[in-house]
This record gives structure tokens, sequence and C-alpha cells, in this order.
């Protein structure tokens, strides 16, 4: 397999190389499985995928994937010590490049208990060139699907390597000179808002930045009242999680009233594609889009997740999306120099909040002899990137939170009150009725974790 990198693979590329934008993803097993098995899984998986047997080569015309000559993934079996020792490694993950000129552009690490009945976690590292929230998803599903088969000892039969898709903007062709089922967007512009707030504590060079993990969890009966509560508010889960983003680092920005920020989200692209690209495929198939808001003193919050449900959905329909990943124009613009120069400026930082939201996602409850319990992922924000950032997964009725931060640009101390603060804002909003303005006076709620 051979073919020249797209628009936005090329730009991953060059993050990659500055060292940024790495793709970290972790789930946490309840169960046995082992090395041998994992190892064995992880070859029927690369099999199966093309962007798993590829890495990137230069040529005089630009950058490449190219099969020929690549390894098998790589995987590091590691005894467990102590109980945060995963988020640790995954942190390290995320600054940790792919040096090597054969090896492919994933690799494994298998945290196993000490406890036979224990959690282990698996983190898989991607180059974000090959993957997006999606492909991860999918990854752990064909790789504990063949765990299971090992670990009963059934017959695999022959895999077959699925079609390795052409660039993403070639997928969406069509897409944007067609309707394609798209509503008109009004033609009337957004009022102007300010440039953002940005949440500054302390500025530091890029080699002295480091991107650092928090995590939570939303219980089933927390994850149903958010469900049934936007629904009740007429707006979307990701609105409300936006609204949850916005309003905390309003707290954190505040001096003085109007605030001005922003909130980024991820667009999922495959079904925009000609053809429709179906969610079994792995590669870099999402855009992503900014989104300005104004607040105040008397802000609601409803008000705010219903302004965010209805900012994203304009801005898809009039395929801002579509064409930040295709317009060649834009992208080339984003050269090695460019972005350099982007990591210095505001110590990278470009936008206040961001989020990625994979959405829910139905994985089997066991895989044999294990099962999962929860699954986190996110990328590296230390180069360039957001203020606050927040990857979302919907796994089995419970929402996993992985808030990314960068140090020392915002301290540990406040990432920790801000992912506390986040989880108990969603939580008052859909256990409250009185729950509306920004500055009201705080009331923490059982996280029920």
């Amino acid at each position: 397999m051979n073919r020249k990198l797209g628009l936005v693979e090329n730009l991953f590329e060059i993050l990659h190389d500055l060292g940024g934008m790495i793709d970290v993803n972790v789930a946490r097993i309840e169960g046995q499985l082992t090395g041998d098995t994992l190892q064995q899984a992880l070859y029927f998986v690369q099999k199966r995928h093309p962007m798993l047997q590829v890495r990137i080569v230069q040529s005089a015309d630009g950058a490449y994937f190219e099969s020929e000559g690549t390894a098998e993934i790589p995987l590091r079996v590691i005894d467990k010590q102590h109980e945060k020792q995963w988020i640790e490694i995954a942190e390290d993950e995320l600054h940790e490049k792919f040096y090597s000129a054969t090896t492919p552009l994933c690799r494994v690490t298998f945290l196993r208990s000490s406890i036979s009945n224990g959690i282990s976690e698996i983190i898989a590292t991607f180059h974000h060139a090959i993957t997006d929230g999606m492909s991860c998803m999918r990854f752990f599903d064909d790789l504990f699907s063949y765990c299971r088969q090992i670990a009963a000892g059934e017959q695999i039969s022959k895999v077959v390597t699925m079609e390795l898709l052409p660039p993403l903007e070639t997928l969406l062709k069509s897409s944007l000179t067609e309707n394609n089922n798209l509503e008109e967007a009004p033609e009337k512009p957004d009022r102007e808002i300010p440039t953002p707030n940005l949440i500054i504590e302390e500025a530091a060079p890029a080699n002295e930045r480091r991107t650092r993990l928090v995590t939570r969890i939303l219980s089933k009966e927390m994850t149903l009242k958010l469900i049934n509560r936007c629904k009740q508010e007429q707006t979307t889960v990701h609105g409300t999680l936006c609204a949850a983003m916005l309003f905390e680092a309003a707290k954190i920005a505040s001096n003085g009233v109007p605030i001005n920020l922003s909130c980024g989200s991820n667009v999922n692209l495959r079904k925009y594609c000609n053809p429709e690209v179906k969610d079994d495929y792995m590669g870099c198939l999402v855009s992503g889009l900014e989104e300005k808001h104004s607040l105040d003193k008397d802000t609601e919050f409803w008000s705010i997740a219903r302004e965010c449900k209805l900012k994203i959905s304009q801005s898809i329909n009039r395929r801002f999306p579509h064409y930040r990943v295709s317009s060649t124009e834009i992208l080339e613009k984003f050269n090695i120099d460019f972005i350099t120069k982007m990591s210095h400026y505001n110590g990278g930082r470009s936008s206040t909040t961001h989020i990625s939201n994979i959405g829910s996602f139905n994985l089997p409850n066991e895989y044999g002899h294990f099962r999962i319990k929860e699954l986190y992922f996110a990328t590296g924000q230390h180069i360039v990137g957001t203020c606050f950032w927040l990857g979302v997964v919907t796994f089995h009725e419970q929402v996993f939170f992985t808030f990314a931060h960068v140090v020392p640009i915002i301290s540990d101390k406040t990432a920790e009150s801000f992912a506390d603060s986040v989880i108990n804002t969603i939580q008052k909003a859909c256990t409250s009725q009185s729950f509306t303005k920004l500055f009201e006076k705080e009331e923490k709620v059982d996280c029920g974790e």
C-alpha cells in the first residue's frame, strides 16, 4: 500500500514532528488477559486495518503512507505497581513520538494487574494522522474480540485487509458541491463577539510544557438524568457539556463582564463522505469548529446549552467543518514554520475550551474472561491546543471524561478543581429546577461515582 498523505493527515504529521497531538486511549479491564493473547490479537487487528500497516516516508513531492517494511505493532507488558500508574504511562505516551523508520504508527502498553481479577489497563497510542476517536473505539472492539476468540481456542478465519481509503478531502468532494440533505443555513451572520479570553496562569516555552490528564465518571443514574433533562430543555448532551465547560472557564477567567470565551468541537464527517465511511474503518475522518460565546452575570445555563447546539448546527449546515479539512488554501498555511510560531504565541493556546465527544459507544459488556470497565482518550495539547480540553465517551450508560491541561500554563490544582466544578455543574443543572445564573452561590452535588 502506498498513497500520499491528505491535507489533514499532513497537518498531523507536522504536529507530530514537533511533538504534539499524539493520541492516547485507555481501556481499563477487569478479569484475566495474558500478554501472549494480546500479542496474537494485535497481529489480526493489524492485518485487518490498513492504517495499522503503514508508516510515513518522505519523498521529494511530500509524505506518503507506505506499508512495505512495516513491522508488527509493538507491545510492552508492565506489571502494575500502583493504582494511578496508568495515568502516568498515558501522559508519558502523549510526549513520545514514533521514531523508528520501520514501526507502525501505533503502539500498545499492557499494564497488568498483580491481582488475578484486578483492574488492568490497555493503553493504545496512535499517530493522529491514522486515527480519530471513533477509530480508537473500533480498535479496542476488534482487539478484544480477537482476544476472546484466541482465549477460547476458536479458529480465526483468514483476515482480509480492508480497503485503504483515499484522503478525506477526496471523500468529501461531492458533499461540498451537492446539498447532501443538509438544511440551508440562515443568511444573517451572528453578532460579532470579541476575541475570546484565554486562561494562562504561567508562561513557558514549548519544551517545558507537558500535557496532564484528569479523569472523572458520571454515574448511570446521573447520565440518565442528563439525557432526560437535555430533551426537556431542547438541547443536546454535547451542547450541555459545552455550556458546563464555558460556565466554569468563565469563573476562572472572570475579570469583569461580559466574559468572551470560545468552545471548540470535533465533528465526525463519515456520513458526509461519498461513499459514506462506516464506523468500522480506521482513519482520521473528523474536522473541528470553534464557536464564540459571550457570558455575563445573568447568563442562564440552559440558554447557553441551547446556544451551543444552535451554533454548532449552523456551522455544520454552512459546511465549515467540511471546508476546514478540504481547503488547500487554508491547510497549506499550516506549515512547520507557522505552527512553530503558533506554539510560541500565548503558550500555544488558541481557544478557551475544546470538546471531543465520541458519543455513545456500545461495546459488548464482556469479552470472555474479561470486561471493559472504563474508557478514556486524549490528545497532546502541549505544543498547540486549547486551555481546557475534554474527551468524552458514553459507554454502558455512563459518561467517561478525560480532561487535558498543560502545565505550567494551568496548574494541576486549577485543573483538578475545574474538572470537579464541571461535573458538579452538570449534575446541579440536571437535578435543580432553580439552577440558572452564572455566578449564583455554589451548591455541591454528590457525584455518585
